[in-house]
């Protein structure tokens, strides 16, 4: 959380990129937006990230939008809330035979969602749904993600 305060969604995304699990995968961060409410990430079909039979690997496809919401959630909910990932599941709708994107979103109506269901301490389970496209933007796979989110520090009436 601190960390996401103190750099720019650029050196953000780069550093994203360095990281072990994206850096051997092909994963890149192409963009955060300066609000942290949008994120592309992409993935170019290579040598070293296709299964074998020469399709994008499934797991890589499921890891693009590993980050993204939780790094989202807390960059736009602040200090003020405890934002973990608790599930995620993909379902694989087409080959992928081609570099690859998830295009993740963070909306207002999803802040004031997880505003209303948090206001007295109560867990929420909000669940976000990506789709992973290839460069023809036709579907691949669709991940869905649940995060649990809780507001720190509710003191009783």
């Amino acid at each position: 959380m601190e960390l996401l305060s103190k750099l720019s969604p650029n050196i953000v995304a780069f550093l994203l990129g360095l990281w072990p699990p994206f850096w051997f995968t092909g994963i890149r961060f192409m963009r955060i937006a300066p609000d942290y409410r949008h994120i592309l990430v992409q993935m170019k079909l290579r040598f070293y990230n296709k299964n074998i039979i020469g399709i994008q690997y499934g797991g890589n496809l499921f890891s693009m939008s590993d980050p993204c919401y939780m790094m989202m959630l807390m960059a736009n909910m602040g200090r003020d809330y405890h934002i973990i990932d608790k599930s995620a599941s993909i379902d694989f709708i087409k080959l992928g035979t081609t570099s690859v994107f998830a295009n993740c979103v963070l909306t207002q109506d999803d802040i004031d969602d997880i505003i209303e269901h948090t206001a007295g301490g109560e867990k929420y389970l909000k669940h976000f749904s990506i789709n992973v496209v290839d460069s023809n933007n036709e579907l691949i796979a669709t991940v869905n993600r649940v995060v649990y989110i809780r507001k720190k520090n509710i003191s009783p009436i």
